[in-house]
């Protein structure tokens, strides 16, 4: 998630411009999380003196015993996720997506859901305190090796059109006054097409509420499996005051990691169905 209209955080650093400890904690993330790219949490928390390492070093345990993507996938079937009505046959060929690009535009989807919905529950497990039965889900298996997904385009490097779609599609489960820009959308900006289906699928969604209700939903669900994963973190934990209350709004905003769970999660599911 991004604060800034469209850019990344202020003091958040690209994958690219990541040297030296960044770089290897970063590489770390994405093999350990089994991710091709590292959304921006992580890159965010660099700006906090020690907070990248920190944070990492206390939730890499618990991504390591599996539990907090266990923990995602009994989330997901608990909660109840609103996605657009089901698109007629071609659908998405004639709103842009070739046949080809379907099975990228699915991984992208499941890219953001895969990070996001961990990061959301590990992360909260740092912030909480540990209540419950402690997590001990049966792990799952690795997912598939990701295919090359595009590179994620600057917003200036957006057309006007589309970056006015971007943030038409980034209001919905928007809280009021959040003008970040999630990096789901702009990493689907070259399907303007596509984004016009989101859109258009999402606004009943928005406005009879079932967008709001699930992230409540949602938040509640992530507050009990995040306590019973905090069971496993590495105590003492020591985080940065700073990088701390970054990491409680992160999870604890509603218009940030849990709308785009819920709305990620929806929309994976309905793509699937297309």
């Amino acid at each position: 998630m991004t604060p800034n209209g469209g850019h990344d955080p202020v003091g958040a650093i690209s994958e690219a411009a990541a040297t030296g400890a960044v770089a290897e904690t970063f590489a770390d993330i994405r093999a350990v999380m089994r991710i091709p790219l590292i959304t921006s949490i992580w890159r965010t928390l660099v700006a906090v003196e020690g907070g990248l390492e920190a944070a990492w070093r206390a939730a890499r345990p618990l991504y390591l015993t599996g539990q907090p993507e266990a923990a995602l996938a009994a989330l997901i079937q608990q909660a109840e996720l609103p996605a657009p009505e089901s698109l007629d046959p071609g659908g998405l060929a004639a709103a842009g997506v070739a046949p080809d690009e379907r099975p990228v535009v699915q991984a992208i989807l499941d890219v953001y859901n895969r990070s996001n919905g961990m990061n959301f529950l590990a992360l909260t497990a740092l912030v909480t305190e540990p209540t419950g039965v402690p997590a001990a889900y049966p792990t799952l298996p690795p997912p598939a090796p990701w295919p090359e997904l595009p590179r994620l385009m600057e917003l200036e490097a957006i057309d006007p059109p589309t970056r006015d779609l971007l943030l038409e599609v980034n209001r919905y489960g928007a809280t009021p006054g959040e003008s970040g820009l999630a990096t789901l959308w702009r990493h689907l900006a070259p399907w303007p097409g596509l984004l016009e289906l989101v859109r258009d699928g999402l606004e009943p969604l928005q406005r009879d509420g079932a967008i709001d209700g699930a992230i409540g939903q949602v938040m509640e669900i992530a507050a009990v499996e995040g306590a019973r994963l905090a069971h496993h973190r590495p105590e003492p934990l020591e985080l940065p005051p700073d990088a701390r209350t970054m990491i409680v709004n992160y999870v604890g905003n509603p218009g940030l990691v849990a709308r785009m769970v819920v709305l990620g999660h929806g929309l994976a599911g309905w793509l699937r169905r297309a």
